[in-house]
Formats: structure tokens, C-alpha cells, sequence
């Protein structure tokens, strides 16, 4: 009986040279467990409230590492997320955090000493448990009192100069950098694809004049045309998060259009091109089934790079104050935020975003040098 053989597909050996690539695959790892984040940010975050901005003042700029005791006071009028709408928007704090040292429960009252700040003397303070509970109890038992109203806080990457926890934002921000990523590209291989393949496939004064369309682009520093575009068109376009995706996509299509480009004049030349024609298909049929599905390989690798060079054009938008605005974290935002610490004690404010952007950057780059290897071809033996 004759031994049957089993066939690799051209995905599958591709797949098989990328898991050799152990450097690849770290960046992949680490794009997955960015991607994970940000889908759950607000369910990992320590400080899970909108935009991670819950703001104790006292607790300003504190080192990584300080942990401290919250009082929590309850807000009479106070609202509450559901699950879903916490996973998304974050959740709706019902209570004013009080950070203290220690606190006794004496009856239907408190004592505690607040921590006013590592440069201010504690205060001793006594409130009513009827108005701790914002008018819901006027007497808990103490183990009920330490579950309700008592937390405590770690913050393992220190506090911020408005007391936020810098992890959380951290968190929070991997959100604002892979959706402008993933818009942004989204945008760009639409505009890049369809015009490298009207260039490439009919030549002539088609390809003249959208080479002249990508020349022009070339010609202008990304950040500098993101910025031009941000502002331009700032007016018509409200939300500033719709504006960042538009301003960074309409940026990176240039590259995609000349990969594309250079393919489609190679492949039009191929027999399979020619049968096509001879048999009578349409030019939209010839482009985008018969083509477009071969050079998916570089568009994948270029996807990659122009993710990367996107989370960058965000990032500089933010620091220079263009991109998301406050509350919202961003990374890019952090780093001018405490760009002003580097050469102090506090440098890891500014070190934090700064090695975020770098390690996501990274993985990127690191996974579409990857992905190029695997899906050529050429003088591999699998």
C-alpha cells in the first residue's frame, strides 16, 4: 500500500519559518498581550475609573512602590457603571477617596489621621458614619466598616504630579495607541492599494499622475503633514480621536502605494495575467482576484511597519500637544507631560511612557522583519 504523502500549503511553511524567528515571535507576544490589555484595560487597571484619572492630590508624585490606606467617603448623589459600560468607558467612582495613616471606628463615628502629602503634617480628623455613608447608615459593625469604606492602594509605577496612578494610565493608554494604529492602517492600505494598483496595472498617464500625487506626499515630513492635516481639517471634524485616525492614515499610504506599484508591474506580465485577458475578464477582476491575492505578503509586511510609524506620528502629535486631550491618557501626552523630570529624582515619569512607546514600536518592526523572512520565498528549502 502505497505511503501517502502529505502536502504543506505555502501559509503553512511561512507560519512554520516565523515560529523559528524567536525574535518575531517575542514581538508577537507582546502585540498579543498589548491587544489583551487593551480590550481589558479597565478591568487590570488598579484605578479603574474613567480615563484611570481619579485624582488624590495629596499623593502627588510619590515614588513606585508607595502603598497607602483610602478612606472611602460616599457621594450622596453618587452613579455606577454596569459591567459593560465599565469594560469600555470605565468605571463611575460613588465615593471621594480620603488617603489615610489609620482610622478607629468609636460607635456611630471615625477617627483618623489623613495623610495631607509627604511635605505636610498629618491632621487628625473625626466624621460621622451617617455622612461617610453619604446618608445611607449611621452605624456598621468593623468588619462591614473595613469592607466597605476601607481600601488599599499600591502603586506600583508611583503617582503622577495629580496623584493619578501612572500604571493604570499606562494601561489605559495602549487603547489610544493600537486603535489609531489599527484605524490609521486601515486607511492606508485602502488609499495605498487601490491607487499602487490603478498605477501599476494601467501605466501610462494613469501611473504618471498618481506618481506625481505620491512624490508630492514623499516630499513632506510625516509629522509635519500629519500636523498640517490635524489642524486643516480640525474644524470640520470635532472628535479629536476621528481626527488623529484620518491625520496618520492619510500620512502612511505613500509607502503602500509604491510596494503595491512595483508588484503590479511585475505580475501584469505574467501568463496567468495574460490568460485572463485573453479570456475576456474585466480589469477590476483581473486586479483584485487575480493579482491583488499574490502580493498579500508585502502588504501584510508593510502593514506592520506602518503600524509602527503610526503609534509614532501619534505619539508625536500628543507630545506636542495635537493629539489626545486631557483627561484621556496618552502616551505620547505622558512624555510631555514630565519631559521636564528627566534630569531629576522623578525621571521615571518621564521613562515609563517613553519605554511603552519604544517596546510596542519594537514588536512591530521586530514581527514584520519576521513576517518578510517567512513569506520569501527565495532560497528556502520549506
Amino acid at each position: 500500500m502505497a505511503k501517502e504523502i502529505k502536502s504543506t500549503s505555502l501559509n503553512q511553511k511561512a507560519w512554520r519559518r516565523l515560529k523559528r524567528n524567536k525574535s518575531a515571535m517575542l514581538g508577537l507576544v507582546v502585540i498579543v498581550l498589548a491587544f489583551l490589555l487593551s480590550v481589558f484595560a479597565y478591568v487590570v487597571s488598579p484605578d479603574n475609573s474613567p480615563s484611570g484619572n481619579e485624582q488624590v492630590l495629596q499623593l502627588e508624585t510619590h515614588p513606585p512602590g508607595f502603598g497607602i490606606k483610602i478612606l472611602k467617603k460616599k457621594r450622596e448623589s453618587g452613579q455606577s457603571s454596569n459591567i459593560i459600560d465599565g469594560m469600555v468607558n470605565g468605571f463611575i467612582k460613588n465615593y471621594e477617596p480620603i488617603p489615610v495613616l489609620d482610622y478607629k471606628l468609636e460607635g456611630d463615628s471615625v477617627s483618623y489621621t489623613e495623610y495631607k502629602g509627604r511635605n505636610f503634617k498629618t491632621e487628625q480628623k473625626k466624621i460621622s458614619v451617617l455622612e461617610l455613608s453619604g446618608g445611607k447608615a449611621d452605624f456598621v459593625t468593623a468588619e462591614c466598616f473595613k469592607e466597605e469604606f476601607i481600601t488599599s492602594r499600591h502603586f506600583l509605577l508611583g503617582t503622577d504630579k495629580f496623584g493619578r496612578d501612572i500604571l493604570s494610565r499606562l494601561l489605559i493608554g495602549v487603547r489610544v495607541s493600537l486603535s489609531v494604529g489599527i484605524i490609521s492602517v486601515a486607511i492606508s492600505l485602502f488609499i495605498g492599494i487601490f491607487l499602487g494598483a490603478l498605477a501599476g496595472y494601467f501605466r501610462g498617464w494613469v501611473d504618471e499622475v498618481i506618481m506625481w500625487v505620491i512624490n508630492v506626499f514623499w516630499s513632506i515630513p510625516t509629522l509635519l503633514l500629519a500636523m498640517g492635516l490635524y489642524i486643516g481639517a480640525g474644524s470640520l471634524i470635532e472628535n479629536k480621536l476621528v481626527m488623529i485616525f484620518i491625520a496618520v492614515g492619510l500620512t502612511m499610504w505613500v509607502e503602500t502605494a509604491r510596494i503595491v506599484r512595483g508588484q503590479f508591474l511585475s505580475l501584469r506580465e505574467m501568463e496567468y495575467v495574460a490568460a485572463a485577458q485573453s479570456l475576456g475578464f474585466s480589469n477590476a477582476r483581473i486586479i483584485f482576484k487575480h493579482i491583488l491575492p499574490n502580493i498579500l505578503g508585502p502588504i501584510i509586511v508593510v502593514a506592520c511597519s506602518n503600524f509602527a510609524s503610526a503609534i509614532l506620528v501619534e505619539s508625536g502629535l500628543s507630545y506636542i500637544g495635537l493629539g489626545i486631550q486631557p483627561p484621556a491618557p496618552s502616551w505620547g501626552s505622558m512624555l510631555n507631560e514630565y519631559k521636564d523630570f528627566i534630569d531629576t529624582s522623578k525621571a521615571y515619569l518621564a521613562l515609563f511612557p517613553g519605554v511603552a512607546i519604544m517596546l510596542l514600536v519594537l514588536a512591530f518592526n521586530l514581527v514584520g522583519n519576521g513576517l518578510r523572512d517567512a513569506l520569501d520565498v527565495k532560497g528556502q528549502l520549506d
